[in-house]
C-alpha cells in the first residue's frame, strides 16, 4: 500500500480533536444532504455536496475529506450566485445557511486551523491517485 501525506494529514485531525460525523440527514437531492459535524464538543449543521455518493458509514476519513471539501468550496467561491450554481441549487433557497457559513468556517478553523481538505479537485472528480487510496481504506 501507498502512503500518502494527505492521507496522514487528514488522519491527523482525528489524532488532535474529538471528530464526530452524523449520518447525513435533511436530503436536498440524492447527492445533496446535511451532516451534523462535532469537533471538540461543539457542532454545525453542514450541507455536503457528494456527487459520486462517496459518503460512508465506514470511511470516517472521506466523510471529514468531503466536509472539509465543501467548506473549502464555500470558502473560494466569490459569492452565493457562484457557490449555489457550482452545487445546482437556486440561491433563494439556502440563502440563510450561506450567511451562516461565514461563522460556521471560522468556528470550524478556529478547532482545527486552517481548513484544508489535503486532496486536490482534480484527484476528487478524476478518482485517481490519492483519493483512489482514501475510497480503499
Amino acid at each position: 500500500m501507498v502512503k500518502y501525506s494527505e492521507i496522514e494529514q487528514l488522519n491527523s485531525y482525528f489524532k488532535n480533536h474529538q471528530i464526530e460525523i452524523s449520518k447525513p440527514t435533511n436530503w436536498i437531492r440524492s447527492d445533496l444532504f446535511y451532516v451534523e459535524v462535532a469537533i471538540n464538543n461543539n457542532s454545525w449543521k453542514i450541507l455536503i455536496e457528494d456527487e459520486f455518493n462517496d459518503f460512508s458509514l465506514t470511511n470516517k476519513l472521506v466523510n471529514w475529506f468531503l466536509v472539509l471539501y465543501n467548506l473549502e468550496h464555500y470558502i473560494e467561491s466569490n459569492d452565493i450566485l457562484e457557490w449555489s450554481k457550482e452545487i445546482g441549487v437556486t440561491p433563494e433557497n439556502l440563502l440563510e445557511y450561506y450567511r451562516d457559513l461565514d461563522t460556521i468556517s471560522k468556528q470550524i478553523e478556529h478547532q482545527i486551523g486552517t481548513i484544508d481538505a489535503q486532496i486536490s479537485s482534480y484527484d476528487y472528480t478524476l478518482r485517481t491517485g490519492v483519493y483512489k487510496e482514501l475510497l480503499r481504506l
